[in-house]
């Protein structure tokens, strides 16, 4: 089965990933939001999405990502797909619980990570909407039609990179206040 869910939360997403494990689906692969699902015994995994660091050290990033790839799965965990700079194990769940951060040190450090991810791609998007705007209104000035209907599209085409945008930023917050209750618990 394949199903189609974007999402910019990683906690909300191992929860659907979950959900879904224990309705008896479980995820095989992803890529560009579409998930691939088996069936499989009802809670038989744990899944957990990770956006691991690989700056520093030695040897390649390929090799530093195979490295941490056979650390995870020496805890009985198992390599499923990555995506970019995303990584999704799961773990057997008769096999004990699966949580691949368990102190908020390396949390902090996680969400840390995230909001620096979403920050660039923020600013980029925020320019490209930028550049979009100079464009529409380019179009506005010199080109308006009468046809209603192509307005309407191309002032849609204008909000969409903004409301992404958006939705960016609403992110960075979230993860700077999760960065910011864990360092109370510090």
């Amino acid at each position: 089965m394949r199903k189609f869910k974007l999402f910019f939360d990683k906690e909300k997403e191992e929860k659907w990933l979950n959900e879904m494990c224990r309705q008896g689906w479980g995820m095989t692969n992803f890529f560009m939001g579409v998930y691939t699902f088996m069936p499989c015994a009802p809670g038989q995994y744990t899944y957990q999405v990770d956006l691991p660091e690989f700056q520093g050290g030695t040897g390649s990033r390929d090799q530093r990502k195979r490295d941490y790839i056979e650390f995870v799965e020496s805890t009985g965990a198992e390599y499923v797909c990555s995506w970019v700079f995303y990584m999704i194990f799961r773990k057997e769940t008769c096999k004990g619980n699966f949580k691949l951060y368990t102190d908020p040190e390396s949390e902090i450090r996680l969400f840390g990570r995230l909001r620096r991810l979403f920050l660039l791609v923020g600013l980029i998007e925020f320019f490209l909407s930028i550049f979009q705007t100079a464009n529409y209104i380019n179009y506005v000035t010199n080109y308006w039609g009468p046809n209603l209907g192509e307005n309407v599209v191309m002032f849609l085409g204008l909000c969409l990179p903004y409301a992404f945008t958006i939705t960016i930023i609403i992110m960075v917050i979230r993860f700077t206040r999760k960065i910011n209750k864990l360092k109370l618990y510090q």
